[in-house]
């Protein structure tokens, strides 16, 4: 008798920190067919540079330990209902992964130990992260070091987005990378739900829907801020050229991907 395949498929969900990347995460976690880890392996695969799949089978998966991860369940018990409606969809899930900011540096070395990882990356423009970096510093019995602040976002934002760009001049490590610009992926939540469900390769949920338009309508509302004075000339010194290619290629992705969803419905 041939041996069981796995069904299931892999994901990784990554973006320079503070660019969407955990609302996405929830978005993505209240499909009942994915189950999305919150920074699970992030020392792993950051500080260690471990990327074994069997860090992705169900018993090491809830199985919380140091090296792992700060946001454990045991001491993050906001956490804790998340992970328990994990375990109980992972059975009938498809899609089993994790959501880890600032992975550029190392994301080409986790593609290839990874080949077969659908990977989303997001795009945020670098005021807004910037302005978040600072306002998580300032902000008082915060765990975000006091200082990561504007001007460190500057810099982490300007190498993991050259990074990146490099990254997607590689034709085979491109086609398992979908670009997601935070900045307009809200502004057709149905064209987005399309394009992104086409390349997870799943079907269309009411709870999935409702929230993707929760979170369009709460960056609607959202006030526009100013990049402050005294940040303004770094501000201007970061190169933003690569930027612009890499949303370019996400408007792309995002045409492509939805234009096969409606071709898939049509069958």
């Amino acid at each position: 008798m041939a041996p069981e395949t796995d069904p299931k498929k892999y994901l990784l969900v990554t973006g320079v920190a503070r660019s969407g990347t955990t609302a996405l995460g929830e978005l993505l976690n209240s499909h009942s067919k994915i189950c999305l880890g919150i920074e699970r392996f992030k020392f792993q695969f950051l500080r260690d540079h471990t990327y074994e799949r069997s860090l992705f089978e169900r018993e090491r998966f809830f199985d919380f330990r140091a090296e792992d991860t700060n946001l454990a369940p045991a001491s993050r018990p906001a956490w804790k209902p998340v992970y328990d409606a994990m375990a109980e969809k992972w059975d009938s899930a498809e899609l089993i992964g994790d959501k880890v900011p600032d992975m550029m540096p190392v994301l080409t070395d986790f593609m290839n130990a990874n080949p077969d990882f659908k990977i989303i990356c997001l795009l945020r423009n670098l005021k807004d992260v910037g302005l978040s970096w600072q306002a998580r510093a300032d902000r008082q019995r915060d765990s975000w070091p006091s200082g990561k602040g504007f001007l460190a976002a500057c810099e982490s934002w300007a190498e993991q987005i050259g990074t990146l760009h490099e990254m997607m001049r590689d034709k085979r490590l491109r086609r398992q990378v979908l670009l997601l610009d935070y900045d307009t992926m809200y502004n057709q939540p149905d064209h987005t739900e399309a394009a992104l469900l086409a390349f997870l390769g799943l079907e269309s949920e009411p709870w999935f829907r409702e929230l993707l338009r929760d979170h369009a309508e709460f960056f609607e509302n959202r006030r526009s801020r100013k990049v402050p004075r005294g940040f303004i000339e770094t501000y201007k010194e970061v190169n933003q050229g690569h930027i612009r290619g890499l949303r370019k290629v996400a408007k792309e992705q995002l045409e492509t991907w939805a234009a096969r969803d409606e071709t898939q419905g049509a069958n």
